[in-house]
């Protein structure tokens, strides 16, 4: 299950405020804007990493037949490694 948005934003404030406290950034805008653009960015990441399980799913599932008897969990985990890989993804 996927973080509500409440949590995105109480995450992306957390580390707003700890950059901020210790000086790794200097923003330009206000940190409310800088923490909104945070939350959209991690929501953007949720979505192509569940994006990418689906995939991973839907190709372990056509090739089925081929790998029966095989833990299909790590095979699923193995394609979508292999198509973060490819897309230039970070898991």
């Amino acid at each position: 299950m996927p973080p509500s948005d409440g949590k995105l934003h109480a995450l992306s404030a957390a580390l707003v405020d700890a950059l901020l406290k210790q000086g790794f950034v200097h923003p330009t805008t206000d940190p409310a804007a800088l923490q909104r653009r945070i939350a959209e960015i991690l929501a953007e990441n949720l979505e192509q990493d569940r994006a990418l399980e689906e995939e991973a799913e839907r190709l372990a599932q056509s090739h089925a037949r081929q790998m029966v008897g095989m833990d299909q969990r790590k095979i699923i985990q193995g394609i979508k490694e292999r198509l973060a890989r490819e897309r230039g993804f970070a898991l």
